[in-house]
């Protein structure tokens, strides 16, 4: 566990006794001159939705191992020493932080919890959906005659498919397995995120699970006008000189002005776990806490996503060198934008725009093109080639052809 969380300013005037919060006014006053403090509340929401993705994963995996004694979590408060270590789904005063409900957490984390083990969490629609039903049984009682529900639901809340498992009972102290459930994905026609729901029938526990489904055959051909590159060259220059569009997406091998890819949240407190490491001769963990967007943008019309990192961001996450963009416009914000610790506060582009000479060019520092055989980089590349393509795509800013010159290949 010991996932970070940004840190939530609106908990200074919360500190009335013997203690201050003089480590979140530093850090407040950082972010200010960094230029993001007006996205403060929303690195919390983001940072923290993913905190709880991970600590969930984390909690799963145990409940999922056979003959395992149980597991403690060293805390899920935030601790103010040691750095300051904001790991908690709880601030400093056992308050919620609002990132996710009691009960929803307790649907993972309980006396009796329902799982399911699957191989992946991203499927194309010519393949069947498998998965296996486990119970985690540590409660009281044996379960008799128990019934085991399941149910897929779209992202309409509508339902999909469902079935059931009629059990003698479910024991107690054990993990029990109920059954495989399997279903058809050719009905699925576009990018579809669904549910998997679980319930012990007759009970209050239950648990749900997300899935991707893509299109396995799509069409990832350049329009007409748009180039795709690797480099910001002489050709592409020229081509958004020209008033082209392009879309850049930059060699890794030659990017440098950028931190490296992560999915789960920094560990604890980035300074101190940095120095260690560096005390060692080990390379720093990339420190970034996930990342934040805006699921309405035309930019994901056809790549279904939530504010912040999800299971079928891992594979695009950790083949990411997010591009630092300190030295951008104070109110200048990238589409995907990655968010840094506390005490680096870079302003990090996973993916942004901009205009260039009578052009407009994009920058996605996903390795994009050498992910091709991943439906959801597919599917992402295939949405950023078609808002590229279309009217909305109309950036304000022009960061500068200088710049761009500096952070690029």
């Amino acid at each position: 566990g010991q996932f970070q969380v940004s840190p939530d300013f609106n908990e200074i005037p919360k500190f009335t006794g013997v203690t201050r919060a003089r480590n979140y006014e530093i850090f407040r006053e950082r972010l200010k001159q960094a230029n993001m403090f007006d996205q403060s509340d929303d690195f919390v929401k983001a940072s923290g939705k993913l905190a709880v993705i991970c600590y969930r994963e984390d909690i799963e995996a145990a409940l999922r191992t056979p003959d395992f004694g149980g597991f403690q979590l060293l805390d899920i408060q935030d601790f103010p020493g040691q750095g300051t270590a904001l790991v908690g789904i709880l601030n400093d005063f056992m308050e919620s932080k609002g990132l996710i409900a009691p009960e929803e957490w307790s649907q993972f984390c309980c006396e009796v919890v329902p799982l399911l083990k699957m191989g992946k969490y991203t499927w194309t629609n010519n393949e069947n959906f498998t998965g296996n039903i486990e119970i985690a049984h540590y409660g009281k009682d044996d379960f008799k005659n128990a019934e085991v529900g399941w149910k897929v639901l779209n992202r309409k809340g509508e339902t999909f498919t469902e079935g059931k498992f009629i059990l003698s009972g479910i024991p107690r102290g054990k993990v029990e397995k109920i059954g495989e459930i399997s279903f058809p994905l050719t009905e699925i026609k576009e990018a579809e995120k669904l549910q998997i729901v679980i319930t012990i029938e007759g009970t209050k526990y239950k648990n749900g699970y997300d899935i991707w489904i893509y299109p396995d055959s799509i069409d990832t051909s350049i329009p007409d006008g748009i180039m795709v590159s690797e480099r910001l060259d002489q050709i592409t220059k020229k081509h958004l000189e020209n008033g082209g569009r392009a879309i850049i997406i930059p060699d890794h091998k030659k990017l440098t002005h950028c931190i490296k890819g992560a999915f789960q949240t920094d560990f604890w407190c980035y300074p101190m776990f940095a120095r260690a490491a560096i005390n060692q001769g080990i390379e720093p963990a990339p420190g970034s806490l996930g990342f934040i967007c805006n699921p309405d943008s035309p930019l994901f019309e056809h790549f279904p996503t939530e504010f912040h990192s999800n299971w079928q961001w891992w594979h695009l996450v950790k083949n990411c060198k997010p591009i630092i963009l300190d030295e951008t416009p104070a109110d200048y914000k990238p589409l995907v934008q990655t968010i840094d610790n506390f005490a680096r506060n870079h302003k990090l582009g996973m993916i942004f725009e901009t205009k260039y000479g009578n052009g407009s060019a994009l920058i996605c520092a996903i390795d994009l093109l050498n992910l091709r055989d991943k439906p959801e980089a597919r599917q992402l590349y295939y949405s950023i080639l078609n808002y590229v393509k279309s009217d909305k795509f109309s950036p304000d800013e022009e960061l500068g052809k200088d710049y761009l010159q500096q952070i690029l290949p």
